[in-house]
Order: C-alpha cells, then sequence, then structure tokens
C-alpha cells in the first residue's frame, strides 16, 4: 500500500506538518472531459510546441478543496539557457538525504500548495517539462567549443554552394544510381569539406557500391570535420556489427549516442548488440498548475517517484530556492539544467533508502541507480536517458567531461561494461549473508545522516551542487 508523501515527510523530518496533499485521480466523465476543468492557457511562443492535455491529464488539474496561501503561476522552460554539471559521486548516503530533507521542508513550508497523486498509466506531460520534440542533428553545420568547453554551431563554410551537387547526389542515391551519387557527392565535398553530411552521405554511398574501405574512410573523414556530428559513428558501428566486430561496434555506438542520445535506430542497434547492461527508465511524472495555482504532481506508486516529481515542481516554481542552488537572482527565468535533475534524483534515492531502512521490497532499478550514483554519478544518465531525449542538441554541444560521462554511462548500462558493485550502496545481492550485513551498514548510514544534517540544508545542498557543475549559463545581469 502505498504511503503518501506527507508521511514520507513526516518519517524523514519528524513533527513537521504542511500544505502538500496527496489525493487519489477520479476517473474522467463517460464523454471525455472533465467538469470544470479547461485547456490551461499558455504564453503564445510555448503554445506552439505545448499539445492539448488527454481527459486523463485535465482530471489532474481539478481545483484542490485546500484554501492557497500563494498561487502559482504556469512556467515553462527558457530554451534559450541551459546548464551542464560534471559527474559527482554519491559518496555517502546522507549526501541524498540532506537533497531528500529539503524538497521535504520545501514541500512542507512553501506557502504555495503542492498537490501529489500516484497514478496508473501514461499521463507524462514531457513537452510542458522539456520543450518541443529535438530535432534531427543538422550536418551543415559544424561545432565549435568555447573557453568553458560548450560548443556553438556554425554553418560550415561552403555549405550554400555545396547543396545542389548534394542534392543532385542524394536524387541519384534514391533512383539507385551509386557511381552517379558518388560523383556528384565528392564534388560537393570539394565545395565544402568541413560539412559532416557530406561525407556521410557519400560514406552511405560507397556502402551501396560495396566499397566498405573507401566508405569507412569516408565516415572517418565525417568524424574530423566535425566530431559531434553522430551518424558517420553509428555507419562505423553497422560496419564493424557486419564484420562480426562486436567491441567495435560497442565502441562507435557509445560515441555517437552520447551526441545523439534519441537515434530510435542507433538504440535498436545497441539492441542488438546487448552486452546485460540494465538500462533504467527515468520516472515519468506530470507537472502543471491548476487554474487556482495549486502545483499538481503526478507520478506512478512509490515514494521515490514522488520524491522525484515533488524535487521537479519545487526547482521549477520555488525561485528562491533556485536563487540559492544556482547562485542567480530570483527573477531569472526557469531553465533546463543538469543540476536540477541530479539533485531531484538524489532526492528520490534518498527517499528510496528510507524505505529500505524500513524493510521495504528492493527495486532493481533503484538499486542500478544507488550503484551508479556511487560509482560513477548521474549526469551521464541524466544527460542520456532524460535531457538527451527531449534536448538532443544539447547532447551534442556538451563540454567534454559531460560527453565522457554519457558515453560512459552507455557502455555501463547499455553494454554491461561496469565493475563489480561493492560496498554498501549495493542494494541487492544474491548471497544472504551479504544482504543482512547490508541492510545493517544501511540502517546505520541513514541514522548518522539523519543526526549530522545540518540546519542550514541550502548552504549544505549549494556546497554539494558545486563540486560538480560546469561555468554557470549567462545571465540577465551579464548583458
Amino acid at each position: 500500500m502505498r504511503r503518501a508523501v506527507a508521511a514520507l515527510i513526516l518519517l524523514v523530518i519528524p513533527g513537521l506538518t504542511g500544505c502538500v496533499g496527496s489525493r487519489p485521480l477520479g476517473p474522467a466523465s463517460p464523454n471525455g472531459a472533465t467538469p470544470g476543468v479547461k485547456q490551461p492557457a499558455i504564453s503564445a511562443g510555448a503554445a506552439a510546441w505545448i499539445p492539448a492535455y488527454s481527459p486523463a491529464q485535465l482530471a489532474l488539474l481539478a481545483p484542490t478543496e485546500h484554501a492557497i496561501q500563494t498561487p502559482a503561476t504556469r512556467v515553462v522552460p527558457d530554451l534559450e539557457r541551459f546548464w551542464y554539471a560534471n559527474n559527482r559521486k554519491l559518496e555517502e548516503p546522507e549526501d541524498a538525504l540532506k537533497f531528500t530533507r529539503m524538497v521535504a521542508t520545501i514541500l512542507s513550508d512553501s506557502p504555495r500548495f503542492y498537490a501529489l497523486d500516484a497514478v496508473a498509466g501514461d499521463v507524462e506531460n514531457a513537452s510542458m517539462q522539456y520543450g518541443p520534440k529535438g530535432i534531427e542533428p543538422d550536418g551543415w553545420s559544424v561545432a565549435r567549443r568555447g573557453a568553458n568547453g560548450v560548443g556553438e554551431l556554425a554553418v560550415a563554410p561552403g555549405a550554400a554552394e555545396a547543396r545542389g551537387d548534394f542534392d543532385r547526389g542524394q536524387a541519384l542515391a534514391a533512383k539507385g544510381d551509386a557511381a552517379g551519387a558518388i560523383a556528384a557527392l565528392q564534388a560537393a565535398a570539394l565545395k565544402s569539406p568541413k560539412a559532416p553530411v557530406i561525407a556521410a552521405a557519400l560514406a552511405a554511398a560507397l556502402v551501396k557500391a560495396g566499397k566498405i574501405d573507401d566508405a569507412e574512410r569516408a565516415y572517418s573523414g565525417a568524424i574530423a570535420a566535425d566530431p559531434t556530428f553522430a551518424p558517420p559513428y553509428f555507419g562505423l558501428a553497422e560496419l564493424a556489427e557486419k564484420r562480426g566486430d562486436v567491441a567495435g561496434a560497442r565502441k562507435s555506438l557509445a560515441e555517437g549516442l552520447a551526441y545523439q542520445p534519441d537515434s530510435k535506430s542507433a538504440l535498436a542497434l545497441a539492441k542488438r548488440l546487448g552486452g546485460g547492461g540494465l538500462r533504467v527508465a527515468p520516472f515519468a511524472i506530470f507537472l502543471d498548475v491548476d487554474s487556482a495555482g495549486a502545483i499538481h504532481v503526478a507520478t506512478t506508486e512509490g515514494n521515490a517517484a514522488q520524491m522525484y516529481g515533488g524535487c521537479r515542481a519545487v526547482m521549477r516554481y520555488e525561485p528562491e530556492v533556485r536563487a540559492q542552488i544556482f547562485e542567480q537572482p530570483a527573477e531569472t527565468p526557469y531553465y533546463l539544467s543538469v543540476v536540477e535533475e541530479v539533485i531531484c534524483l538524489e532526492a528520490a534515492l534518498g527517499a528510496y533508502m528510507v524505505d529500505r531502512k524500513d524493510d521495504e521490497r528492493p527495486d532493481p532499478g533503484l538499486d542500478e541507480l544507488v550503484s551508479l550514483a556511487h560509482e560513477e554519478g548521474l549526469s551521464g544518465y541524466v544527460m542520456f536517458e532524460i535531457l538527451g531525449q527531449h534536448r538532443p542538441e544539447r547532447a551534442r554541444i556538451a563540454p567534454p567531461d559531460v560527453h565522457r560521462a554519457m558515453v560512459r554511462y552507455v557502455e555501463r548500462d547499455l553494454f554491461g561494461q561496469k565493475p563489480a558493485p561493492a560496498g554498501v550502496y549495493t542494494v541487492h545481492r544474491d548471497e544472504t549473508d551479504d544482504e543482512q550485513e547490508l541492510e545493517e551498514a544501511i540502517e546505520t548510514k541513514v541514522r548518522e545522516a539523519a543526526r549530522r544534517a545540518g540546519r542550514d540544508i541550502a548552504r549544505d545542498v549549494q556546497r554539494q551542487v558545486r563540486r560538480g557543475v560546469h561555468p554557470r549559463p549567462p545571465s540577465d545581469d551579464d548583458e
């Protein structure tokens, strides 16, 4: 039976009460509409990419019966801003519990009202949270890194002049004229040798012509022109798979997927290559504000999922919290960041550890995230499984350290290339003695963390975040 988040707050911070609520989801009316609930209004710019809600989603926005001290207004991300963060290992359980306590405290004490629901079925409103669906990578642009390591895209020299030959080559390839296509694409490459899309198309035409060695050289040339353009890595991976070089295919695929995590064809190839990894699906949540200003969060059953959803709501609708964590003015628009996702995942893991202390059943996916957080850090997971799926363009221009974290995540959790688990973070073992020893260690760590957590949570959180953040994004004060 699910324990409400309010009960989790009392478990983590005994003695607190507040304006967080939880209610079951009622069914939509038979005609598919929810009485009294209309499609929420949104700004003209965002309206183009936020779809209308389904009846099940509208039902989540039914006004609550609680008086709301400070009504919230809808918030969509400023997609011109973004903040990366390097991997930061979760050294001790108390590090995660500080975030759990921070979220629980804010949910309890905020003048805003948070209504948290546990629902079955898919009600995620991803576009509202992360923006419109990402587009295919632009192979006519090349990435150049700035002083902080973040890439910027610029049109490749000669791109306009090469377009005609390129289009002609693609048309000939579609007709099955491999020789004509190769000649036209070679002409295009002479006019714009730095545009990676030309070399990638040339390589594909060479493959169809059976010139595999030349194709591999062309794919390598595309990577040399712009290492952030993913398709050439996928092409090399497919060629390696065909000749039985599984290790080589995985290596190329890991690099390419780190630059384009949402490629369906590459993910399908990764599944074929296998390797015994455990890919953990992210928490799927619904997050929005009703007409009265209550903040609604819906997740699947479980305290970890609800703590993640509550944290995401706090980070979006509490500008004062963001101001302290990011050291920015409170009026700075909300934007997506690796830091937010890592904080919220660690808050969820803290809730999971509390559950495990109380003899809740283990969850293999959450166990894997705990292990990943301890051994590697969660930035690679966040960029690949969450932000990279919705904002793949941010994966392409990620700083080198963040890119390496993503490659490492793919190697570990898609292909199973990871060290043997050890220590108190491995919540599931086959050996009975190890399990008992582990349970005692976790319980001790959790109790120690609860005793030692400082009163100034914001300062502790800020210090932890600063260990892994990348240089801050531009703010309005910089202009």
